[in-house]
Order: structure tokens, then C-alpha cells, then sequence
């Protein structure tokens, strides 16, 4: 075991080596903790390695408070300053984090309880509690309630001292924690004998399971206190001779035997019990000089009894005049730590609800932010929304306008067109049927060339302002201003633009099918060259990608039209032939 020591401190130096090279010391102290209950010597002695100056985080500052505060106490070091531990409080306090929180305010109860300050521990306690049972910490509810409970008794609140102990009992079984349960036990035996005689018989029993628990343990402290507690329950029986035995038994566990100052008195009070006066005398005498004013009055009182049984009835009395001092002075500091406890309980419940409260607000004010300023963002947006839809209204109203006056000029245009061919057919016909001279017919050709090319003119005209050139511009538009638009070309569209594309160059569709036998899709890209759309956003017309368009026209002019690979456009190809048909 020993052995095993010195390897582990070794250890734990060599990371500390290696930590200060590297000034990051978060290692070394989860290594610490790891080793807390098994070793805790071996982390007191690593932690009180680290230089404090180089922790350079508050995390690490906190968290070396936090563990160097408890390897103390669990090789129990009387500590008499708090400020170390309150680091640790302060830093979990902000950051929120019960699980760390529960073991700062527990370890602040600790070191609270060793400076006497029994308002402020159990107000620690009571707060560590409930954050124990807030993070379901059945461990640290254990030796919580084991510390509440031992404060409880020491100022002789009995009644809530065993009802704590009773719950420290069934959680030390749930956790098979034999050393909480033997303090549970003999804590109970302690608060059974100072119900009075009738209770004695219990606290025995409990005392003795203790005993033997107790006895299967290395714990000399436990030891001592139990020893030490049954000699006071035997002599109070009257049961000198075994309040003897086990007085000597808890002297010869003391590992200072010139200050164990209650070791004295527990043997002074057996030997008293025994009739050995002169034994008694001896121990409650090296008693005397502890502060406790509890064994000072209990010490006065058996000298003085010890004096009165010897017939010196002026020092009996004198020694109980100064007993009683001590006795009045206990008396009433005990009220005052029982009405301080009481204090502390309520102090705890409401720091713990005040803080609960603040976080509950805290939670409601974002919440209120949150949704006053979703409130904003909602009005800002429907406020947007109207204007866009307003707008769009009117964009719609005008396009309306717009598209009703092209339709009469459409319908104007179509009129005037079919007024110039009928012109063009009856000035055919006389040219076939009549007989006129050179320059009547060179008349009659120049008034038809001049009528063809207002046609033209006027079918240019006509699409330009067709439904379904109106349609495809539409569409257009909506892919540059969203990448996608809600219209479709339909089966009817293309049939249109067919239509269209044949009057305005005179049939060129039916040429197409005809000389180089084109599918309908390829039908409809060559319509769609023959306008002055622009060729990067056929693909949103056609519903395919730009260079499907591309290798879609090839492969019109390469597989269809037979021209070699490269040599030709499909654009310039279908002008050539609007040319000739013109």
C-alpha cells in the first residue's frame, strides 16, 4: 500500500513537471480528483504542489479551491478560513453548473462547520442538499445529511438530528457505503440515550451494530467515537465496570495521548462510575484544560460530587458554583445556535428560492424580449408584405393595361395585315389574268414588293406582341429575378409559336419536317432561334440545362442537316434559309 503511495505521488509530481512546462494544469487537477477517494493524501499532496500563481484560468483557479478545500477535509485538517473555498463558490454560482455548485457549497459547510460557525454550515448544507436532489447526487446527499445531522445534535435538536440520520442510514444501504452507515447508526444510539432511560436498551443496540461494523474497518476516528459514546451509555446504565472498558479501549486508540482532553474525560467519568475516585480525579482533572464548556461543567460537577462523597463539602460547593457557570454559559449558547439553526434553515430555503426566482425571471424577461421583438418582426414583416403585395397589385393593374392595349394594337396590326395580303393576292391575280403593258406590270411589281415588305413588317409587329411572346418573356424575367418561374410553356404555346413562326417566314416549319425531318422539340429550338430571344435562356423555356440547348442544335445541324462537325451555327443556318423563303 505503501509502495503504491509513493508510485502515485511520483506520478502526480511528473505531471506537474510537465504541466508547469506547458502552464496548463487542467490535468494534473482531474488526475487530483480521480484520486480523492482512494488517495486523498496522495492529491492533498499534489494540489499542494500546484504554484497558485500559474493558473492562468479562472476555471482551473476555481477548480484547484474547490479540490485543494476538500483533500483537506478528507484528511481532516481542521480549516479556519473560508476565502479559499468561496473562490470556488463564487465562480460555480455564475457559471450555473449544480453538479460543481452542490460540491462548492458543500465543502463551504465543511469549513464553515470547522470554524464554528454553525448558522452559516447548515445554511451550506442545506443549500448543497438541494442541489443534490435537483442533480439526483445520492452520494453527496449522504454525507450531507450526515453533516446536518451531526449539527442538529450538537445542538440538541434531536428530533430533526434523527430524522436525518434515519435517511442517511437507508441511503448509505441503497449505496453500500458501510462507513456512513456505521456513523448513521451510532449517531442514532447517541440521540437514543439522550431521550433518557427508557431508550437505552435501543441505543445499545444500535451502538453495538456499530461496534462491530466498525471493527471490520482501518477508521481509528469512527473507532474512537463509538468507543467513546458506549462508555458514556454504560455509565449512564450505571455500568461501571463495562463503561471502563470501553473508556480504556477509545484511550488506547488516541494517537496524541497528552491533549485527548474528551479521551480524559470519558475515562474520569468511568472510573466515577467504578467508585475509583482517585482514578476519576486523576483523568477529569487533565480534562480541565479543554475549551469545550461542555466538559468543563460535566468535569466541575463530578469533582465537586467527587468532594462532597469525601466530606470537603467547601470545595464541592465552590466547585460547583464554577460548574455552573460553564453549565448557564452552555445553556444559553445553545439556544442561541438552536434558534441560529433555525435561522439558517429558513435563510437556506429562501436564498434557494430567491435564486430560483431571479432565474425564472430572468428566463421571462428573454422570453419577453424574445417575443416583443418577434412582435416587431412580425409587424416590419407584414407591414413589408402589404407594401409588396400592394405593390405587385399595382404592377398587376398596370401589366393588365398593358396587355390590353397590346391586344388591340395586336388585333389592329392583324387587320392591317390581312387587308395587305388580300391587296397582295388581287394584285397577284391581275398580274396572272390581265394583260398590261411593261410598265404597268413593273408598276403593279413595285406596289406588290412594297406590299410584301409591309406584311413583313407587320407579322414582325404581330409577335412582337403575341400572347405567347408576352408569355415567354414573362418567363424569362421570373429566372432572372428568382431562378425559377411558376409558368410553363404548354402544348398550345409551342403550337402558337409554330404558327406564328410560319407566317412570319413562310412555312419554314413544314420545309423543316419535310427536307431534314425534325422531331417536335427540335421543332421548337429552331422556332425559338428564329426570334430575338436571347439563346442563354432557352433552357428555361425548353426545361432543360443551357448546354442541353447547345448540344441540342448541334446535333440538328451535324445529324439533320448534314453539315460537317464545327463548320456551321444552327442560327446561321435557319437565317440563310429565311432568306431564300423571303
Amino acid at each position: 500500500m505503501r509502495a503504491r503511495t509513493v508510485v502515485l505521488i511520483a506520478t502526480l509530481t511528473a505531471l506537474l513537471a510537465a504541466c508547469t512546462e506547458r502552464t496548463n494544469y487542467n490535468t494534473l487537477l482531474i488526475q487530483a480528483d480521480s484520486l480523492m477517494n482512494l488517495q486523498p493524501d496522495s492529491a492533498l499532496h499534489a494540489l499542494e504542489s500546484i504554484p497558485t500563481g500559474r493558473l492562468n484560468t479562472e476555471t482551473d483557479r476555481a477548480y484547484h479551491a474547490l479540490l485543494l478545500t476538500q483533500a483537506r477535509d478528507k484528511n481532516y485538517i481542521r480549516q479556519t478560513d473560508d476565502s479559499l473555498i468561496q473562490v470556488a463558490v463564487r465562480y460555480y454560482d455564475s457559471m450555473g453548473d449544480a453538479t460543481m455548485k452542490a460540491r462548492a457549497y458543500y465543502y463551504w459547510g465543511s469549513v464553515c462547520r470547522d470554524m464554528n460557525k454553525i448558522k452559516k454550515s447548515i445554511s451550506n448544507f442545506l443549500i448543497a442538499n438541494i442541489l443534490a436532489k435537483e442533480i439526483k447526487d445520492i452520494s453527496l446527499q449522504s454525507r450531507i445529511c450526515n453533516n446536518i445531522g451531526y449539527l442538529y445534535y450538537a445542538q440538541d435538536l434531536n428530533e430533526q438530528a434523527d430524522s436525518i440520520y434515519r435517511e442517511a442510514e437507508q441511503i448509505a444501504i441503497l449505496l453500500g457505503d458501510s462507513l456512513l452507515q456505521i456513523e448513521a447508526l451510532s449517531q442514532q444510539g447517541m440521540i437514543q440515550m439522550e431521550k433518557g432511560k427508557p431508550f437505552y436498551p435501543k441505543a445499545e443496540k444500535l451502538m453495538l451494530q456499530a461496534q462491530y461494523m466498525a471493527k471490520m474497518t482501518n477508521n481509528k476516528t469512527l473507532n474512537r467515537t463509538i468507543l467513546s459514546a458506549l462508555s458514556t451509555l454504560y455509565y449512564r446504565m450505571e455500568n461501571g465496570k463495562k463503561a471502563v472498558e470501553f473508556a480504556k479501549q477509545n484511550f488506547a486508540l488516541q494517537e496524541d495521548t497528552t491533549f485527548c482532553y474528551n479521551a480524559f474525560y470519558i475515562l474520569g467519568n468511568a472510573y466515577y462510575e467504578n467508585r475509583q475516585y482517585d482514578s476519576a480525579s486523576f483523568y477529569l482533572n487533565k480534562a480541565l484544560p479543554d475549551k469545550s464548556h461542555a466538559i468543563k461543567a460535566g468535569v466541575y460537577k463530578l469533582l465537586s460530587d467527587i468532594a462532597k462523597a469525601s466530606g470537603d463539602f467547601k470545595t464541592s460547593l465552590d466547585l460547583e458554583r464554577t460548574g455552573s457557570i460553564y453549565t448557564d454559559s452552555l445553556r444559553n449558547n445553545r439556544n442561541r445556535q438552536a434558534y441560529s439553526v433555525i435561522d439558517a434553515e429558513k435563510s437556506a430555503q429562501i436564498a434557494h428560492q430567491q435564486k430560483k426566482h431571479d432565474s425564472v425571471i430572468s428566463k421571462y424577461n428573454g422570453l419577453l424580449l424574445s417575443v416583443v421583438a418577434a412582435a416587431f418582426l412580425a409587424l416590419y414583416m407584414l407591414k413589408r408584405y402589404r407594401r409588396r403585395t400592394f405593390l405587385l397589385e399595382e404592377e398587376k393593374d398596370r401589366l393588365k393595361e398593358v396587355q390590353t392595349a397590346m391586344q388591340q394594337q395586336n388585333a389592329k396590326l392583324e387587320e392591317e395585315q390581312r387587308q395587305k395580303e388580300n391587296r397582295i393576292a388581287y394584285l397577284e391575280r391581275e398580274l396572272e389574268q390581265l394583260h398590261y403593258d411593261a410598265a404597268q406590270k413593273k408598276q403593279l411589281c413595285n406596289e406588290l414588293e412594297a406590299l410584301n415588305h409591309e406584311r413583313v413588317l407587320l407579322l414582325t409587329s404581330t409577335q412582337k406582341y403575341s400572347d405567347v411572346k408576352t408569355k415567354m418573356k414573362q418567363i424569362i424575367q421570373d429566372y432572372k429575378d428568382h431562378d425559377s418561374s411558376e409558368l410553363h410553356m404548354e402544348k398550345e404555346d409551342w403550337l402558337q409559336l409554330i404558327a406564328e413562326t410560319d407566317r412570319r417566314w413562310n412555312q419554314i416549319t413544314l420545309r423543316l419536317c419535310a427536307d431534314c425531318k425534325l422531331l417536335q422539340e427540335e421543332i421548337h429550338l429552331c422556332c425559338l432561334y428564329l426570334t430575338d430571344l436571347p439563346v442563354s435562356y432557352f433552357g428555361c423555356l425548353l426545361g432543360c440545362k443551357r448546354d442541353t440547348v447547345y448540344k441540342k442544335a448541334n446535333r440538328i445541324v451535324e445529324k439533320r442537316m448534314g453539315f460537317p462537325h464545327g463548320s456551321t451555327s444552327l442560327q446561321k443556318v435557319l437565317k440563310e434559309l429565311c432568306v431564300k423563303t423571303n
